[in-house]
Parts: structure tokens; sequence; C-alpha cells
């Protein structure tokens, strides 16, 4: 029984994939498996993992994005802890030592660190970081106010994530975020500040910015809300200030996919209601 399971999801990214294997396998911490989930890749991912990773368990599935894919590694788990890589990005060499550190102590918390950006060739690009200092602790009204935790570089006992339901596999994106914040109302979470993975930015990721990702973020915080709001402490102008925020960007969104004029004032006189300020204003009085 491995201490850690490694849950990699992947979809057509063999070459990524053997990167992302290749760093696992040179942590300075031992004790784990890494269980590779191909999300029906067309390519030969699976022959290209037996061949070149046979210590790796590997499962294959019909196509049903990443969600699915992660919770089904979750399930193959043997480890009493859980992990995740996107098969984009990679691990830094000491990432398990260092997630697993503060758990020695506080075995039911969780531990995140943050990540340095990276190109499709590997190079190393401009990192913005949310904060100077992460928070640890019960961290659910920073998580409120920004996404600060990535499902990559952050650990949890295995059985918990499955208690909490795992992923939501109608969600294509921000998937993890809607999980996260379900895991920050119930659970103590250990910064380490410093990056424990490279996070690659390219074509074939999703990880920009669209209209219809931000309204899902900004769907997932009013829900959230809505549902807890009455037996969590949560703090409602935090809340307010985020969702102006978002409403700002959906904004700014909607004008350059033009999406109309009326989805561009609806949501400049939601960030308006939750938060007054005079850009969203002079933007509202502009629009005719």
């Amino acid at each position: 029984m491995p201490k850690v399971s490694i849950g990699v999801s992947t979809y057509n990214r063999r070459d990524y994939l053997r990167e992302s294997l290749k760093s696992l396998l040179e942590q300075t911490y031992s004790d784990f498996e890494i269980i590779v989930v191909d999300d029906g890749s067309s390519d030969d991912t699976g022959e290209m993992v037996a061949r070149e990773f046979p210590q790796v368990r590997y499962f294959y599935k019909e196509n049903g994005g990443d969600a699915s894919a992660k919770n089904l590694a979750a399930v193959k788990a043997k480890g009493e802890y859980l992990v995740f890589n996107d098969s984009d990005d990679l691990f830094l060499p000491d990432a398990l030592e260092n997630l697993l550190q503060p758990l020695e102590s506080h075995p039911e918390a969780c531990s995140y660190g943050n990540y340095i950006s990276i190109d499709a060739d590997g190079h190393r690009l401009p990192t913005r970081k949310k904060m100077t200092t992460y928070p640890s602790g019960r961290i659910l009204n920073e998580m409120l106010r920004h996404i600060i935790v990535c499902c990559t570089g952050f650990i949890i006992r295995t059985d918990e994530f499955i208690r909490l339901g795992g992923f939501d596999t109608s969600m294509r994106v921000a998937h993890d975020y809607k999980l996260l914040l379900k895991i920050a109302a119930e659970h103590d979470f250990f910064a380490l500040n410093k990056p424990v993975f490279l996070r690659r930015r390219h074509d074939g990721n999703i990880s920009q910015g669209s209209y219809d990702k931000v309204a899902i973020i900004e769907s997932i915080i009013s829900d959230f809300v809505a549902e807890n709001v009455k037996n969590l402490e949560i703090d409602k102008k935090v809340v307010r200030h985020r969702l102006a925020r978002l409403n700002e960007q959906l904004a700014r969104e909607a004008q350059r996919e033009n999406l109309g004029i009326e989805v561009v004032r609806k949501h400049l006189n939601e960030a308006l209601k939750n938060k007054f300020s005079f850009k969203s204003l002079f933007r509202r009085l502009l629009l005719h």
C-alpha cells in the first residue's frame, strides 16, 4: 500500500505525458504509485506507457472529460493520500516531500503549493502571483476571493476525496474549483509558499479566459454561497467584491465576443449592484 497515489489524466498528449511521468519518477519521496487514466486518446499513449513506464498503472476509458478521468484515478488509487498532475504539467523533484511534510502532524488536513509557468517547449514564463504569502488554516474566504489552490499541487486523503463526491463530471472546466470550495469549507489547508509544479501554457489547454469560463466561475460562487451562507462563516463583503469583479470581466468578455449590448449591460448592472465603482458606472452610461 503506497502512501500516495498520483493520478494523471491525459487525452492525446503522449509526448507531454512522457515528460510528466519522468518528472514524477524523479521525486525525492519514493512511497507512491502513478495511475494514468487515458480519457479516450487516439494516439499511441497506451503503447508508450506500457513500453517506457511499465511501473505505471494505466487505465483506458471512453472519452468523458477530465473530471471523469480524475475520478476514475481516485477510485483506482491504493494510496492513503491523493494528488493529481495534468499530463502537460511537471512536478518539481521535491513536490511530494514538501506536500506531505505538514500532514505528518495534521493527517486530516490538506496542503498546497503554487507553480511556475512554462511555455509549450518548457521555457519559463513570467508567473503572475495572486499574493506573496499564501494563507493556511480555514481558507474558504480566501478561496472565494481568489482561485489560489490548483488541482495540481494539492494533496488530500483519498477516502475524503471520494466521500465528498469527487469532481462534477458535467463540467468541462472549473470542476476543480467547485470541489476545492467544498474541501475548504471542511478542512484546514497548509500553504507551502513555494512552487511544487511547472504549469504548461500552450494552445491545447483551456487556461485562457472566455465568457463561458468566467460565467461558470461566477455561477459556482453564487450557488455555493446560496447553499452555505447560513451554516458557514462566509464573508459577504468578500463575496460581493468577487462577484462585482467577475461581472465586470463578463461585461468585457461579452463585448469582446460580440454577445450584444444587453448582455454587457446586464453584467455591468450586476457589478454595480454588488459593489459600486465609477469605472463600471461610466462603462454602463456609455452603452446606448
